[in-house]
C-alpha cells in the first residue's frame, strides 16, 4: 500500500509540473493515474480501450524491476565508461566533465583544468554540447557555439565571462561536455538545427536475458525545442513510429496548442520534408547493434536508447533507465505482439492495465 501511495504521489507531482490540456483532462488523468498530456495524445479508441500503461503503475514496476540497471547506468558518465568498453564505436564523443569549478579531461583524468578552459575548447572545436550527467528530458542542455560576436549559448549571444560566472553559481557538478555529433544526411534533412534521434525501447528479459526491441520512434526537433529534439509528450518536437520490420516511418505526431489535441502530419511542419514512408537507412544494422547492446547489459531490464544516425553507423547519445512510454503509446499500443506481451508480463504489466 505504501508503495502504491508513493508511486501515485510521484505521478501527481509529475502531472502538475506542466499545464493540463483542460480541467477535464486533468481530472481524467488523476482518476486514471496517468498524465493528462499523455492521455490526450492517444487515438480516441486507444483512450477508450485503455491501451496504455498508467504512469502510477509503471512507476511501481520500474522501481521493483529496473532498480539494478538504473543504479548501474543512470549516470551518463557511467554510460560513457561502459560503452567505451563494450562497443566503443558507438560511444558518445564525451571529452570532459565538470568537477566543482574545474574540468576533468577524460583523456588525462589526472589533470584538473580551470573551468574557463571551456572557452578555448569552444574556440578550438567550434561547438560543444553540455548536459547534466544525471539529468533527463533535455533539462539543462546547452549548446555552446563560437561565433564572430563571441559566445552563443543555445542560439543566444552572451558575454563569455558573465556566462561562466552564472553557470558556476549553479554548482554544475558532473555536467558532461561533448563534441557535437554529426548526424547523417537522412536524419538531418528533417530539421537541420537539431540532432534528430531515434528512440529505441529494448527489453532484456528477467527470465533468460533474451533481448527484444519493444518499440522504435523517430524524434525530430522544431525551433521551440532547440538545441534538442525533445518530444516532451507532444509539447516539443515531432515523433514518428518506426516499423520494426523494415524501418519505415509512420506519420509525424505532435500537439496542437490551438485545438488542444494530437496533430498528425505527413510532412515536417518547418522543413516540409516528407515523414510518412521515409525509410531509416541500414535499418537491419541499427537493429542488430541495439539488440547486441541490450544483451551486453549486466542486468536485465528496460532501456530507452537515444540513437544518432550517422552516415556510416550509429552513436548512442544516452541510455534512459526510466524511459517514458508515451512517445511510443501515442502512436500504437505496446502490447500488440506476443513478444511485447511476454516482456511486460515479466514486469507485472498485464494486457489490460488496472486502475490505481
Amino acid at each position: 500500500m505504501a508503495r502504491r501511495w508513493r508511486a501515485y504521489s510521484a505521478f501527481v507531482r509529475t502531472e502538475f509540473e506542466d499545464p493540463a490540456p483542460s480541467g477535464l483532462w486533468r481530472l481524467r488523468g488523476l482518476l486514471r493515474g496517468h498524465q493528462s498530456q499523455a492521455l490526450i495524445m492517444l487515438e480516441e479508441q486507444a483512450f477508450l480501450r485503455k491501451e496504455y500503461t498508467p504512469l502510477s503503475l509503471y512507476t511501481r514496476r520500474l522501481a521493483a524491476y529496473n532498480n539494478r540497471i538504473d543504479q548501474f547506468l543512470f549516470n551518463k558518465l557511467n554510460q560513457k565508461a561502459w560503452l567505451d568498453h563494450v562497443m566503443p564505436s558507438v560511444a558518445p564523443p564525451m571529452t570532459h566533465y565538470v568537477a566543482g569549478q574545474h574540468l576533468v579531461d577524460l583523456a588525462k583524468p589526472e589533470e584538473r583544468l580551470e573551468f574557463g578552459t571551456i572557452l578555448s575548447l569552444v574556440n578550438q572545436k567550434g561547438e560543444l554540447f553540455l548536459k547534466p550527467a544525471a539529468g533527463g528530458h533535455a533539462k539543462g542542455a546547452l549548446r555552446l557555439v563560437h561565433a564572430p560576436e563571441g559566445l552563443q549559448v543555445n542560439g543566444r549571444n552572451v558575454h563569455a565571462r558573465e556566462w561562466l560566472d552564472g553557470f558556476l553559481r549553479q554548482k554544475p557538478d558532473a555536467y558532461t561536455i561533448s563534441e557535437i555529433i554529426r548526424q547523417g544526411t537522412w536524419s538531418e534533412t528533417f530539421f537541420p538545427p537539431t540532432l534528430n534521434t531515434l528512440r529505441v525501447l529494448t527489453g532484456t528479459h528477467f527470465s533468460n536475458h533474451r533481448t527484444v526491441i519493444l518499440a522504435a520512434t523517430m524524434k525530430m526537433g522544431r525551433p521551440e525545442t532547440y538545441p534538442t529534439d525533445n518530444w516532451k509528450i507532444g509539447r516539443g518536437g515531432i515523433s514518428a513510429l518506426v516499423d520494426p520490420l523494415n524501418g519505415v516511418l509512420g506519420p509525424g505526431l505532435s500537439y496542437n496548442s490551438e485545438t488542444r489535441g494530437r496533430q498528425v502530419s505527413e510532412r515536417h511542419p518547418d522543413s516540409g520534408v516528407q515523414i510518412r514512408n521515409a525509410v531509416i537507412p541500414n535499418w537491419d544494422v541499427v537493429k542488430s547493434r541495439m539488440l547486441r547492446l541490450a544483451s551486453q547489459l549486466p542486468y536485465p531490464g528496460l532501456i530507452g536508447w537515444d540513437v544518432a544516425l550517422t552516415n556510416d553507423d550509429i552513436v548512442i547519445v544516452e541510455a534512459n533507465t526510466t524511459p517514458g512510454l508515451a512517445i511510443h503509446e501515442s502512436h500504437a499500443s505496446l502490447r500488440r505482439t506476443p513478444e511485447q506481451r511476454a516482456f511486460w508480463a515479466e514486469m507485472g504489466i498485464r494486457d489490460k492495465p488496472r486502475s490505481t
